[in-house]
């Protein structure tokens, strides 16, 4: 896949991961460390759906099969850390927050890139 439409597969997942948490943080809490009951358990279909996004925009990077279980976890820890920061006002400074957030992406990016 070429470099441009798999960074913007990337950007466009974790933009809405991060948009999600801003815009629902108690939802998304709700979501975090619990253990669905089952299958059809709505928790268990809200809990993977990040992870499943993740793992199909990671298709377009060559991840090494050991590696390919730790990659979404990684976009999601990155994006979980800014996001529940940033919903927390944890970012005072100056700079601006989607720019910082843009160039923690393309640091991702670069990273899964070099694979």
């Amino acid at each position: 896949m070429p470099w441009a439409a798999r960074s913007r597969g990337t950007r466009a997942a974790t933009r809405a991961f991060r948009g999600f948490v801003l815009e629902h943080p108690g939802r998304y809490g709700a979501t975090i460390g619990v253990e669905p009951t089952g299958p059809d358990d709505p928790m268990a279909t809200a809990s993977q759906r990040p992870l499943d996004a993740f793992t199909t925009v990671l298709r377009g990077y060559e991840i090494k099969k050991g590696d390919v279980d730790h990659a979404p976890r990684m976009l999601r820890g990155l994006c979980h850390g800014f996001a529940t920061l940033q919903a927390a006002n944890g970012f005072q400074r100056s700079v601006d927050v989607d720019e910082g957030f843009e160039w923690l992406i393309a640091f991702a990016d670069r990273g899964l890139g070099a694979g």
